[in-house]
């Protein structure tokens, strides 16, 4: 039987894998899935590369990356054939519409599906009310470029090795004072392990933290990847209300007395999503009723640096006498997300348990990046960063807010935050925020659905990524839409 060769191997000349490669791999396929059975005798590679259309010496590399892995062997004055020491494999019988198009593959493995975790949204609209993230445009690419150039070309060969799986040592050494100075906390590089984001913080946190049904309490509104993440885990997730100034810790204490309590999950300073921040009188009661009542409490402070209205409020982790804090945090918002450094503080055994999950998870984060945080960190370049980004982003902030009560004030309402990057905004009840974020996507400009938060009918408006006349026109195509 002729072998159709032509319709067999999907070759692209446009494609970035060498054609040499795509032969074999399409010629590997074909004797794995039965096509092309041992002994099958293939033609020449002068044959082989005028029917392609082929110059024949990649036909010729082909044969040869093939005869090297074992796949085909060569018979002097005989040809080219499929290696017989191959197993027979059943062939699958094919239709000319198999050819024409590809056919459904109805076998299938079964195994457990994640019900939890749903994947986010890519945005690639030109404009975006995101969650609030950061103006990428304004990271200090030119210092992290230098920087990340002279560990690889000129730094120590250990730096291209197998680190700690806490992380680079400098970074934490470096980090640790800065907590300390600048967030009233007391501790040192042995009680930081850094990660690849504050996402990555929290899964491993609550995979050293939580057994199958412990019971962890959030706010009934709350970041959505968090409740992902420790629903994943096996944790029974418990709510109790917010409002104008964070999570009700009175509530608190009413569902310790019900059952034991293994950890609250808070982001004390710009509450997520109302941008709230916990008042004194809350932390402090929050840390007793922990201390009475012997839960952790997984303190994300995603967003630290960005406050307008004051200095940033100390930490809950600056107050902690008896390591019931965790501690979570990223360079991500100062920077730009693409750069994945997290980190999490906590008591040494804590992080001794999250450094045997890290390895078998992640090893180690990135040695060369870490370095050039630190020494970001240490020049000044991550302090002079951030004053000069906060204050574009009050800017930003003031402008978009101003903006929405003028061309939307009837319809919309919020209160102005006084950190983060992003204004948590409630839609009139006539307004369909799903059908919303379908109609002013055709018109390229993103906005949350509100699918987060169904009994709001609101989402967060990050204003931070997009400049004045950005702003103007997401806030014309929005008011068009409405």
């Amino acid at each position: 039987m002729e072998i159709p060769y032509k319709t067999l191997l999907d070759i692209r000349k446009d494609a970035s894998l060498p054609v040499y490669v795509q032969i074999a791999n399409e010629i590997i396929k074909n004797i794995q899935s039965g096509i092309l059975k041992k002994g099958t005798k293939l033609l020449s590679s002068r044959q082989m590369a005028e029917l392609l259309a082929l110059h024949r010496k990649t036909v010729v590399a082909a044969y040869d990356e093939l005869y090297s892995q074992g796949w085909i062997e060569v018979l002097p004055k005989k040809g080219t054939f499929i290696a017989q020491h191959l197993p027979n494999v059943k062939p699958i019988l094919l239709s000319q519409k198999d050819f024409q198009e590809e056919g459904k593959d109805n076998f299938s493995m079964d195994f457990p599906k994640n019900s939890h975790v749903r994947i986010p949204i890519v945005i690639t609209q030109r404009l975006a009310f995101n969650d609030g993230l950061p103006d990428v445009r304004l990271a200090p690419r030119d210092e992290l470029a230098r920087l990340y150039a002279h560990y690889i070309k000129f730094g120590e060969p250990s730096v291209l090795n197998y680190s700690s799986v806490y992380g680079t040592w400098r970074l934490r050494e470096t980090f640790s004072k800065v907590l300390n100075e600048t967030r009233g906390m007391n501790t040192t590089p042995e009680k930081i392990i850094t990660t690849r984001g504050s996402q990555m913080a929290i899964y491993l946190v609550g995979l050293a933290l939580f057994e199958k049904g412990d019971e962890v309490i959030v706010g009934a509104l709350n970041y959505p990847a968090t409740n992902m993440t420790f629903a994943t885990l096996g944790a029974k997730i418990n709510t109790i209300p917010i409002d104008e100034d964070g999570i009700v810790v009175d509530a608190i204490e009413d569902i310790c007395l019900q059952k034991p309590i293994k950890a609250i999950y808070v982001t004390s300073h710009h509450y997520h999503p109302t941008t709230v921040t916990l008042t004194p009188e809350r932390r402090i009661k929050l840390l007793a009723l922990a201390e009475k009542y012997r839960f952790y409490i997984i303190e994300d402070d995603y967003d630290y640096d960005f406050h307008y209205a004051n200095r940033p409020v100390l930490p809950l982790a600056s107050a902690d006498r008896h390591g019931l804090v965790v501690y979570i945090g990223s360079f991500t918002k100062k920077i730009a997300p693409t750069f994945r450094v997290g980190y999490v503080v906590a008591n040494q055994e804590i992080i001794e348990e999250l450094a045997k999950l890290r390895r078998i998870i992640d090893r180690q984060g990135d040695t060369i990046l870490e370095l050039s945080l630190a020494d970001m960190l240490e020049n000044g370049t991550l302090k002079r960063h951030a004053a000069k980004v906060l204050k574009i982003y009050k800017e930003r902030r003031d402008f978009t807010c101003d903006l929405l009560k003028k061309e939307l004030g009837n319809v919309i309402d919020f209160k102005i935050p006084d950190g983060g990057m992003a204004i948590w905004t409630k839609f009139d009840k006539s307004i369909s925020l799903i059908d919303l974020a379908k109609k002013v996507a055709k018109n390229g400009l993103y906005i949350s659905d509100g699918s987060a938060y169904p009994d709001e009918n609101a989402c967060r408006i990050g204003f931070a990524s997009m400049n004045f006349k950005e702003t103007e026109d997401a806030v014309k195509i929005l008011r068009n839409a409405i």
